[in-house]
Protein backbone atom coordinates (compact mmCIF):
# COMPACT_ATOMS: atom_id res chain seq x y z
CA UNK A 1 0.00 0.00 0.00
CA UNK A 2 2.69 2.45 0.84
CA UNK A 3 4.48 2.06 -2.59
CA UNK A 4 1.18 2.50 -4.22
CA UNK A 5 0.64 6.24 -2.36
CA UNK A 6 4.02 6.78 -3.36
CA UNK A 7 3.65 5.86 -7.04
CA UNK A 8 0.61 8.25 -7.04
CA UNK A 9 2.05 11.14 -5.06
CA UNK A 10 4.93 11.31 -7.37
CA UNK A 11 2.74 11.20 -10.71
CA UNK A 12 0.04 13.50 -9.13
CA UNK A 13 2.00 16.99 -9.67
CA UNK A 14 1.70 19.30 -12.22
CA UNK A 15 3.52 21.52 -13.82
CA UNK A 16 1.76 24.75 -12.30
CA UNK A 17 3.40 24.28 -8.39
CA UNK A 18 7.18 23.66 -10.05
CA UNK A 19 9.49 26.60 -9.74
CA UNK A 20 11.49 26.31 -13.06
CA UNK A 21 15.12 27.06 -13.46
CA UNK A 22 16.05 30.16 -14.41
CA UNK A 23 18.95 30.75 -17.97
CA UNK A 24 21.18 31.37 -14.87
CA UNK A 25 20.74 27.68 -13.17
CA UNK A 26 21.73 25.07 -14.23
CA UNK A 27 20.92 20.93 -13.77
CA UNK A 28 22.82 18.06 -13.48
CA UNK A 29 21.74 14.40 -13.11
CA UNK A 30 24.16 12.09 -11.46
CA UNK A 31 23.74 8.55 -12.96
CA UNK A 32 22.07 6.10 -10.83
CA UNK A 33 20.53 2.51 -11.15
CA UNK A 34 16.97 1.05 -11.71
CA UNK A 35 15.88 -2.22 -9.40
CA UNK A 36 12.89 -4.63 -9.37
CA UNK A 37 11.07 -4.68 -6.05
CA UNK A 38 8.14 -6.21 -4.98
CA UNK A 39 4.62 -6.17 -6.62
CA UNK A 40 6.34 -6.22 -9.92
CA UNK A 41 7.91 -2.61 -10.05
CA UNK A 42 10.87 -1.31 -10.66
CA UNK A 43 12.28 1.24 -8.71
CA UNK A 44 14.00 4.83 -10.47
CA UNK A 45 16.14 6.40 -7.96
CA UNK A 46 16.61 9.89 -9.54
CA UNK A 47 19.04 12.40 -7.97
CA UNK A 48 19.62 15.81 -9.22
CA UNK A 49 21.49 18.89 -8.68
CA UNK A 50 20.58 22.45 -9.24
CA UNK A 51 23.35 25.82 -9.00
CA UNK A 52 24.17 29.13 -10.68
CA UNK A 53 27.53 29.64 -11.63
CA UNK A 54 28.23 33.73 -11.14
CA UNK A 55 31.27 33.70 -13.38
CA UNK A 56 31.74 37.48 -12.31
CA UNK A 57 30.30 37.86 -8.78
CA UNK A 58 33.04 40.05 -6.74
CA UNK A 59 32.24 36.92 -3.82
CA UNK A 60 33.34 34.20 -6.21
CA UNK A 61 36.37 35.65 -7.60
CA UNK A 62 37.21 36.48 -3.98
CA UNK A 63 36.24 33.07 -2.78
CA UNK A 64 38.30 31.40 -5.94
CA UNK A 65 41.44 33.95 -4.53
CA UNK A 66 41.09 32.36 -1.21
CA UNK A 67 40.72 28.85 -2.28
CA UNK A 68 43.55 29.11 -4.28
CA UNK A 69 46.26 31.12 -1.87
CA UNK A 70 45.23 28.10 0.45
CA UNK A 71 46.12 25.54 -1.53
CA UNK A 72 49.34 27.40 -2.38
CA UNK A 73 50.87 26.83 0.87
CA UNK A 74 49.62 23.40 0.95
CA UNK A 75 51.97 22.52 -2.18
CA UNK A 76 50.77 24.26 -5.32
CA UNK A 77 52.38 27.40 -6.85
CA UNK A 78 51.25 30.63 -8.77
CA UNK A 79 50.75 28.38 -12.19
CA UNK A 80 49.15 25.60 -10.78
CA UNK A 81 46.23 27.80 -9.49
CA UNK A 82 46.40 29.93 -13.15
CA UNK A 83 45.97 26.70 -15.09
CA UNK A 84 42.71 25.97 -16.96
CA UNK A 85 42.26 22.77 -14.87
CA UNK A 86 41.87 24.50 -12.13
CA UNK A 87 39.60 27.14 -12.78
CA UNK A 88 37.41 24.67 -14.36
CA UNK A 89 37.35 21.65 -11.03
CA UNK A 90 37.34 24.84 -8.62
CA UNK A 91 34.28 26.32 -9.96
CA UNK A 92 32.36 23.23 -8.63
CA UNK A 93 33.22 24.42 -5.39
CA UNK A 94 31.98 27.90 -5.17
CA UNK A 95 28.46 27.30 -7.66
CA UNK A 96 25.31 28.47 -5.60
CA UNK A 97 23.46 25.85 -5.01
CA UNK A 98 19.72 26.21 -5.44
CA UNK A 99 17.24 24.60 -2.82
CA UNK A 100 13.18 24.66 -2.94
CA UNK A 101 13.39 24.09 -6.88
CA UNK A 102 11.45 21.79 -8.45
CA UNK A 103 11.43 19.85 -11.62
CA UNK A 104 9.47 17.64 -14.16
CA UNK A 105 11.28 15.10 -15.84
CA UNK A 106 10.45 12.17 -18.53
CA UNK A 107 11.78 8.97 -19.44
CA UNK A 108 12.46 7.90 -22.71
CA UNK A 109 11.40 4.25 -23.78
CA UNK A 110 8.59 4.46 -20.94
CA UNK A 111 5.24 5.82 -22.23
CA UNK A 112 3.74 8.05 -18.70
CA UNK A 113 -0.15 9.52 -18.85
CA UNK A 114 1.81 12.10 -16.73
CA UNK A 115 5.10 12.70 -16.48
CA UNK A 116 6.33 12.76 -12.85
CA UNK A 117 7.50 15.55 -10.58
CA UNK A 118 10.63 15.20 -8.29
CA UNK A 119 11.74 15.95 -5.42
CA UNK A 120 12.53 19.95 -4.21
CA UNK A 121 16.07 20.32 -3.97
CA UNK A 122 17.41 21.02 -0.07
CA UNK A 123 19.98 24.17 0.84
CA UNK A 124 23.29 22.00 -0.89
CA UNK A 125 21.17 21.82 -4.09
CA UNK A 126 20.68 17.86 -4.08
CA UNK A 127 17.45 16.21 -4.44
CA UNK A 128 16.98 12.21 -4.46
CA UNK A 129 13.51 11.38 -5.69
CA UNK A 130 11.93 7.54 -6.29
CA UNK A 131 9.82 6.49 -9.28
CA UNK A 132 8.04 3.41 -9.17
CA UNK A 133 6.73 1.78 -13.10
CA UNK A 134 5.65 -1.55 -14.15
CA UNK A 135 7.95 -3.95 -14.78
CA UNK A 136 8.53 -4.46 -18.40
CA UNK A 137 11.22 -6.82 -20.07
CA UNK A 138 11.13 -5.31 -22.69
CA UNK A 139 12.66 -2.13 -21.34
CA UNK A 140 16.09 -4.60 -20.60
CA UNK A 141 17.21 -3.79 -24.46
CA UNK A 142 17.84 -0.74 -23.15
CA UNK A 143 20.03 -0.94 -19.97
CA UNK A 144 19.83 2.94 -19.58
CA UNK A 145 17.00 4.56 -19.83
CA UNK A 146 17.71 8.52 -20.65
CA UNK A 147 15.93 11.28 -17.98
CA UNK A 148 15.21 14.70 -20.04
CA UNK A 149 13.90 17.67 -18.10
CA UNK A 150 10.08 18.34 -18.97
CA UNK A 151 9.61 22.19 -19.52
CA UNK A 152 10.22 24.44 -16.19
CA UNK A 153 13.66 25.71 -17.44
CA UNK A 154 13.57 29.25 -19.04
CA UNK A 155 14.01 29.60 -22.57
CA UNK A 156 12.81 25.52 -22.91
CA UNK A 157 16.77 24.51 -22.25
CA UNK A 158 16.90 20.92 -21.96
CA UNK A 159 19.36 18.88 -19.22
CA UNK A 160 19.52 15.19 -19.61
CA UNK A 161 20.61 12.24 -17.16
CA UNK A 162 20.66 8.40 -17.39
CA UNK A 163 19.50 5.58 -15.35
CA UNK A 164 20.53 1.89 -15.64
CA UNK A 165 17.99 -0.83 -15.77
CA UNK A 166 19.82 -3.88 -13.65
CA UNK A 167 17.52 -6.82 -13.20
CA UNK A 168 17.32 -8.80 -9.89
CA UNK A 169 20.31 -11.33 -10.45
CA UNK A 170 23.48 -10.79 -11.81
CA UNK A 171 27.23 -9.40 -11.54
CA UNK A 172 28.52 -5.93 -9.95
CA UNK A 173 31.71 -4.08 -9.46
CA UNK A 174 31.77 -2.02 -6.08
CA UNK A 175 35.09 0.37 -7.06
CA UNK A 176 37.09 2.82 -5.59
CA UNK A 177 37.95 5.54 -7.97
CA UNK A 178 41.27 7.48 -6.60
CA UNK A 179 44.46 5.18 -7.04
CA UNK A 180 42.13 2.31 -8.18
CA UNK A 181 40.95 3.42 -11.11
CA UNK A 182 42.95 6.85 -11.62
CA UNK A 183 45.97 8.05 -10.32
CA UNK A 184 45.70 10.20 -7.40
CA UNK A 185 49.09 9.27 -5.08
CA UNK A 186 46.76 9.77 -2.07
CA UNK A 187 49.90 9.32 -0.09
CA UNK A 188 51.44 12.36 -1.06
CA UNK A 189 49.20 14.77 -0.22
CA UNK A 190 51.07 17.26 -2.89
CA UNK A 191 51.02 14.87 -5.56
CA UNK A 192 47.72 14.37 -4.77
CA UNK A 193 46.43 18.26 -4.80
CA UNK A 194 47.74 18.36 -8.35
CA UNK A 195 46.41 15.12 -9.70
CA UNK A 196 42.46 16.37 -8.03
CA UNK A 197 42.85 20.32 -9.53
CA UNK A 198 45.37 20.66 -11.89
CA UNK A 199 46.49 17.52 -13.93
CA UNK A 200 44.96 15.87 -16.35
CA UNK A 201 43.29 12.90 -14.93
CA UNK A 202 45.72 9.41 -15.51
CA UNK A 203 44.37 6.11 -15.70
CA UNK A 204 45.79 3.15 -13.46
CA UNK A 205 47.90 0.78 -16.07
CA UNK A 206 45.88 -2.46 -16.99
CA UNK A 207 42.54 -1.33 -15.59
CA UNK A 208 40.60 0.00 -18.46
CA UNK A 209 41.30 -3.81 -19.84
CA UNK A 210 39.94 -5.45 -16.80
CA UNK A 211 37.13 -3.63 -16.10
CA UNK A 212 36.37 -4.16 -19.91
CA UNK A 213 36.75 -7.49 -19.38
CA UNK A 214 34.20 -8.00 -16.60
CA UNK A 215 32.03 -5.69 -19.05
CA UNK A 216 31.78 -8.73 -21.07
CA UNK A 217 31.14 -10.93 -18.68
CA UNK A 218 27.82 -8.91 -18.63
CA UNK A 219 28.90 -6.94 -15.23
CA UNK A 220 26.94 -4.01 -13.76
CA UNK A 221 29.40 -1.14 -12.32
CA UNK A 222 28.97 1.12 -9.13
CA UNK A 223 31.72 3.82 -8.79
CA UNK A 224 31.71 4.62 -4.94
CA UNK A 225 34.42 7.37 -3.97
CA UNK A 226 35.11 9.74 -1.05
CA UNK A 227 35.73 12.48 -2.84
CA UNK A 228 32.75 15.49 -3.23
CA UNK A 229 30.19 15.54 -5.31
CA UNK A 230 32.14 18.47 -6.93
CA UNK A 231 34.76 16.10 -8.79
CA UNK A 232 31.92 14.64 -10.71
CA UNK A 233 31.85 17.11 -14.03
CA UNK A 234 35.50 16.12 -14.40
CA UNK A 235 35.28 12.31 -13.06
CA UNK A 236 32.60 11.69 -15.37
CA UNK A 237 34.13 12.13 -18.99
CA UNK A 238 36.86 10.17 -17.01
CA UNK A 239 35.13 7.08 -16.68
CA UNK A 240 33.13 7.45 -19.82
CA UNK A 241 35.86 7.30 -21.87
CA UNK A 242 38.08 4.77 -20.28
CA UNK A 243 36.12 2.53 -18.24
CA UNK A 244 32.58 0.87 -18.36
CA UNK A 245 29.43 3.31 -17.64
CA UNK A 246 28.00 2.57 -13.90
CA UNK A 247 26.59 4.47 -11.38
CA UNK A 248 28.67 7.37 -9.33
CA UNK A 249 28.36 7.53 -5.68
CA UNK A 250 30.58 10.68 -4.09
CA UNK A 251 30.46 12.74 -0.92
CA UNK A 252 28.34 15.91 0.29
CA UNK A 253 30.77 18.58 0.86
CA UNK A 254 29.28 21.90 1.60
CA UNK A 255 31.03 25.05 3.38
CA UNK A 256 28.01 26.31 4.91
CA UNK A 257 26.18 23.30 6.67
CA UNK A 258 27.53 20.20 8.56
CA UNK A 259 28.76 18.20 5.54
CA UNK A 260 32.07 19.82 5.73
CA UNK A 261 32.85 18.79 8.91
CA UNK A 262 31.89 15.53 8.80
CA UNK A 263 33.93 15.23 5.17
CA UNK A 264 37.15 15.11 7.50
CA UNK A 265 36.16 12.25 9.47
CA UNK A 266 37.20 8.82 8.49
CA UNK A 267 35.94 7.74 5.11
CA UNK A 268 35.27 3.99 6.39
CA UNK A 269 31.93 4.41 7.75
CA UNK A 270 30.65 6.44 4.85
CA UNK A 271 31.85 4.12 1.96
CA UNK A 272 30.58 1.10 3.94
CA UNK A 273 27.39 2.74 4.21
CA UNK A 274 26.65 3.10 0.69
CA UNK A 275 28.33 0.07 -0.31
CA UNK A 276 25.99 -1.75 1.61
CA UNK A 277 23.09 -0.01 0.28
CA UNK A 278 24.29 -1.07 -2.92
CA UNK A 279 24.08 -4.98 -1.88
CA UNK A 280 21.41 -4.49 -0.31
CA UNK A 281 19.22 -3.02 -3.30
CA UNK A 282 20.46 -6.57 -5.48
CA UNK A 283 20.28 -9.39 -2.87
CA UNK A 284 20.95 -11.95 -5.93
CA UNK A 285 23.96 -10.11 -7.35
CA UNK A 286 27.48 -11.76 -6.99
CA UNK A 287 29.83 -8.72 -6.00
CA UNK A 288 33.56 -7.92 -7.10
CA UNK A 289 34.71 -5.32 -4.86
CA UNK A 290 37.76 -3.39 -6.23
CA UNK A 291 39.90 -1.41 -3.99
CA UNK A 292 43.69 -0.43 -3.52
CA UNK A 293 45.98 -0.56 -0.71
CA UNK A 294 46.24 3.37 -0.14
CA UNK A 295 43.61 3.97 2.43
CA UNK A 296 41.28 1.93 4.16
CA UNK A 297 39.69 -0.73 0.92
CA UNK A 298 40.88 -3.52 2.73
CA UNK A 299 39.10 -2.92 5.67
CA UNK A 300 36.37 -1.85 4.46
CA UNK A 301 36.03 -5.05 1.94
CA UNK A 302 36.41 -7.55 5.06
CA UNK A 303 33.89 -5.72 6.80
CA UNK A 304 31.56 -5.63 4.13
CA UNK A 305 32.42 -9.41 3.64
CA UNK A 306 31.30 -10.34 7.01
CA UNK A 307 28.20 -8.84 6.66
CA UNK A 308 27.42 -10.62 3.23
CA UNK A 309 29.57 -13.92 2.72
CA UNK A 310 27.36 -15.04 0.45
CA UNK A 311 26.93 -12.25 -2.09
CA UNK A 312 31.20 -11.86 -2.49
CA UNK A 313 32.42 -13.50 -5.47
CA UNK A 314 35.94 -11.85 -5.15
CA UNK A 315 38.30 -8.80 -3.31
CA UNK A 316 40.55 -7.55 -5.41
CA UNK A 317 43.40 -4.77 -3.82
CA UNK A 318 45.72 -3.21 -6.04
CA UNK A 319 49.17 -2.24 -4.20
CA UNK A 320 50.40 0.75 -3.75
CA UNK A 321 53.52 1.15 -3.34
CA UNK A 322 54.58 3.22 -0.01
CA UNK A 323 50.91 1.86 1.81
CA UNK A 324 50.95 2.09 5.14
CA UNK A 325 50.32 -1.68 5.22
CA UNK A 326 52.63 -4.29 4.15
CA UNK A 327 51.31 -7.48 2.33
CA UNK A 328 51.43 -9.13 5.20
CA UNK A 329 49.63 -6.82 6.95
CA UNK A 330 46.80 -6.97 4.13
CA UNK A 331 46.84 -10.60 5.02
CA UNK A 332 46.11 -9.94 8.52
CA UNK A 333 43.19 -7.85 7.18
CA UNK A 334 41.54 -10.34 5.24
CA UNK A 335 41.74 -13.76 7.48
CA UNK A 336 38.22 -14.20 7.93
CA UNK A 337 38.17 -14.10 3.87
CA UNK A 338 39.05 -17.18 2.24
CA UNK A 339 41.71 -17.07 -0.16
CA UNK A 340 39.85 -17.77 -2.94
CA UNK A 341 38.22 -14.69 -2.49
CA UNK A 342 40.63 -12.02 -1.49
CA UNK A 343 43.29 -11.05 -4.34
CA UNK A 344 46.16 -8.15 -3.28
CA UNK A 345 47.62 -7.83 -6.77
CA UNK A 346 50.29 -5.66 -8.52
CA UNK A 347 49.44 -6.02 -11.99
CA UNK A 348 46.12 -6.06 -13.29
CA UNK A 349 46.95 -8.81 -15.59
CA UNK A 350 47.91 -11.02 -12.99
CA UNK A 351 43.64 -11.43 -12.57
CA UNK A 352 41.99 -14.36 -14.38
CA UNK A 353 38.64 -13.69 -14.57
CA UNK A 354 36.63 -16.63 -13.78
Amino acid sequence: MKLIITFIFLFSFTLSIASPIISSEGVIFLPTSASTIEKGLWEFPIHHWVYEVEEKSISRQLSRKIIAETLELAGLNDKDTDSKNFKERIKWFLVDNKGEKKLSIKLSHIPIVKNPALNQTHSNGHAVSKIYLPFKKELYPHRWVKIETDGLTANQRKFYGEVQLIPSKGLSVISDIDDTIKISNVLDKKKLLKNIFVENYKITKGMPKLYQQLKAKGAYFHYVSASPWQLYPSLKPFIVKHYPKGTITLRYFRLKDSSFLKFFRSSQAYKIEKITAIIKRYPKHRFILIGDSGEHDPQIYANIYKRFPHNIQAIWIRYVKGSYISKSGLATVFKNVPPNISNVFSSPESIIIK
